[in-house]
């Protein structure tokens, strides 16, 4: 949990601050979730989705790039099921940077051996090395390889860090929206 983020309240659904967990995984491990809560984790889209879906929920995004910090909020979250592949919604953008993850908004989860998304022919969780509600490709991908410099296969908010570069720290989470 973050108690002291914008008011605290948050359940973190994502940490990346080092290489000693691997992001390159498959579905499963991605709907059940992995990795270590008191350092590198994903909480697992099924456990998200089904808390978005019992109450209104926000989004923000956190990470660091060559010392300064960033962050996207987004007002309104959720998260589709599985029959619909973990499909991404969210509005109400705000934050200190250009809203590049809106490129995802409406999108499928991609892993390397589920893929979901519109490009045909390729499968964009494997060229990113990484998952990730990608379109054709992407223009965020914060499961990426850690601190690679390989053109699209790093932690990347494209408008920031560029695609041949990655972000030394990101977390995602959620809260429930107050007075909804």
């Amino acid at each position: 949990c973050d108690t002291e983020t914008d008011g605290g309240g948050w359940l973190v659904i994502q940490r990346r601050a080092s290489a000693a967990v691997d992001f390159f995984r498959g579905w499963d491990d991605y709907k059940n979730g992995f990795g270590d809560l008191d350092g590198n984790f994903w909480f697992g889209l099924e456990k998200v989705h089904q808390l978005t879906n019992q109450g209104q929920y926000e989004l923000r995004f956190d990470f660091e790039y060559e010392g300064t910090n960033y962050y996207a909020t987004y007002s309104s979250f959720s998260l589709d099921g599985e029959p619909d592949n973990y499909k991404i919604r969210m509005s109400g953008f705000s934050g200190n940077l250009r809203d590049r993850i809106n490129y995802h908004n409406g999108q499928p989860f991609t892993t390397k051996d589920r893929d979901n998304d519109e490009r045909s022919g390729d499968n964009c969780a494997v060229e990113r090395h990484g998952a990730w509600w990608y379109y054709s490709w992407s223009t965020v991908n914060l499961n990426g390889e850690w601190a690679s410099t390989r053109y699209a296969k790093g932690l990347f908010w494209a408008d920031v860090t560029g695609y041949g570069e990655s972000v030394s720290f990101s977390e995602m989470k959620i809260r429930e929206r107050a007075g909804k």
